[in-house]
């Protein structure tokens, strides 16, 4: 047996050498058997000083960044991954198990190719790319750091300013729109760009608890207030954000006895903890969010008026994604690329790939959008994105669509256009001279725009 098994080993590691890629074999237990000629090569390491370690000796020594054997041994599947060699190249490995006859990993067969020069060049063609479509479209990104916002839209340029308005003061916030299209993001920069930036943000979703522990979670409890409560008592969500800055998310899916409480910290910016008799001061500034129709709820008796009132002393609506068709196209780009260095697997969507997915609705907005090309990037195994690799459901999409919103994505293309010449000439006449329309025309177009946002 060991006589049939080193020939084996003879026998294959004459047919790797003709490889022209880098060929890397380990055992079941990732010990290295044979390497090629392509490998040393590659890596610039002599297999004499490879064959014989394992894989989780030679990452300590520094040879590779991390290994796609020790993934295989694992999951027992064929894996690939972007791995960093000793020389510095980046090289993409895949690993394919070998298995005996009664199913036990016999060896890993891995194949490594350089993917040093096309990376280097696809990042320059990306870059260059990327700041052409920024100069070209006007894309916007707020903040230095995170949270960060991407947009193209008029309507989401308004919004954005609108936060940069109200951020400052510590005036209540409601925040509406459908699931998914970013409430959240748009609660964080309104935190980071106050004065409360360093100090506790409390996020709540008031929907995922339940309304038996809503109360006290939001304002703790004292000692022995209820069973199995702490004997020392327990600080509330409001009371940590003390200083800083509290979402409550789904708001409109908080209980009434929990609504009443909370109007009386907004009133008296006090909490009065369950089971207590001594109420706490805190400072703590409310944004809250919803996808409901809170006037509705209130319609409905469902939800306290007067906290609807003390809640949206400023209100920031966020349109569906397939309202604003630019941002989607944004985003598509950004995120895709986000995931794309994330993973360090250098994909592209293909021209056809962008067009198709800019027809689609976008029905759970940004977090659809956002899912959708963390998948691309991760499942599909081709370093270019074609239409046939998207969802069905995508590829479904009818492009009546497209020929029923023309008239209305022509005309806010047109808004856009109008708005940048009024913002950077600063005067009517100017920016229709720079257009080349009449100055009475152009007058029109905004009142009339005007008319339509109020």
């Amino acid at each position: 047996m060991k006589n049939m098994n080193t020939r084996l080993h003879e026998e294959l590691a004459e047919v790797i050498e003709w490889f022209p890629d880098g060929v890397y074999v380990v055992d079941g237990e990732c010990r290295t058997l044979l390497v090629n000629s392509a490998y040393e090569e590659l890596s610039g390491s002599n297999r004499r000083d490879l064959i014989g370690r394992t894989m989780s000796e030679l990452i300590q020594a520094g040879f590779i960044s991390e290994s796609v054997s020790i993934l295989v041994q694992k999951t027992k599947h064929s894996e690939s991954l972007m791995q960093v060699l000793k020389n510095g190249k980046e090289v993409m490995v895949t690993g394919n198990p070998v298995f005996d006859d009664r199913g036990n990993l016999q060896l890993i067969v891995t194949s490594v190719r350089d993917m040093t020069a096309l990376n280097r060049v696809t990042l320059d063609l990306e870059k260059a790319i990327g700041l052409s479509e920024l100069n070209k479209h006007h894309y916007h990104v707020a903040l230095d750091q995170e949270p960060v916002v991407i947009w193209e839209s008029k309507h989401m340029r308004e919004v954005m300013e609108k936060v940069k308005q109200v951020a400052p003061y510590p005036t209540s916030v409601l925040i509406l729109g459908p699931s998914g299209v970013g409430k959240e993001i748009i609660a964080n920069c309104i935190h980071q760009m106050s004065e409360r930036n360093h100090q506790p943000f409390v996020k709540v979703n008031c929907a995922a608890i339940p309304d038996a522990l809503l109360e006290s979670e939001l304002f703790g409890y004292e000692s022995g207030a209820f069973t199995g409560a702490r004997r020392e008592g327990k600080a509330g969500l409001f009371e940590l954000a003390d200083g800083g800055t509290i979402l409550l998310d789904e708001i409109g899916d908080m209980p009434l006895s929990v609504q009443v409480k909370l109007l009386r910290i907004l009133q008296d910016l006090q909490v009065l903890r369950v089971g207590g008799t001594r109420p706490r001061s805190v400072n703590v500034r409310v944004i809250s969010s919803t996808n409901q129709d809170l006037r509705t709820l209130v319609g409905e008796r469902r939800f306290r008026e007067d906290l609807y009132y003390r809640l949206q002393v400023i209100e920031i609506k966020i349109k569906p994604l397939s309202e604003r068709p630019q941002d989607a196209n944004a985003l598509i780009g950004h995120y895709f690329d986000c995931y794309s260095t994330k993973y360090r697997i250098p994909k592209r969507l293909r021209k056809d790939t962008v067009e198709m997915l800019n027809r689609y609705n976008w029905p759970g907005n940004v977090r659809e959008l956002k899912n959708m090309m963390e998948s691309l990037v991760v499942s599909v195994p081709s370093l270019v994105i074609a239409p046939h690799h998207l969802p069905l459901h995508v590829q479904t999409t009818k492009d009546t669509k497209r020929v029923l919103s023309l008239k209305r994505r022509l005309e806010q293309f047109e808004q856009e256009i109008v708005m940048e010449a009024l913002n950077e000439y600063a005067s009517f006449r100017k920016a229709a001279a720079a257009l080349g329309v009449d100055h009475s025309t152009l007058v029109k177009k905004v009142q009339r725009w005007s008319k339509a946002v109020k």
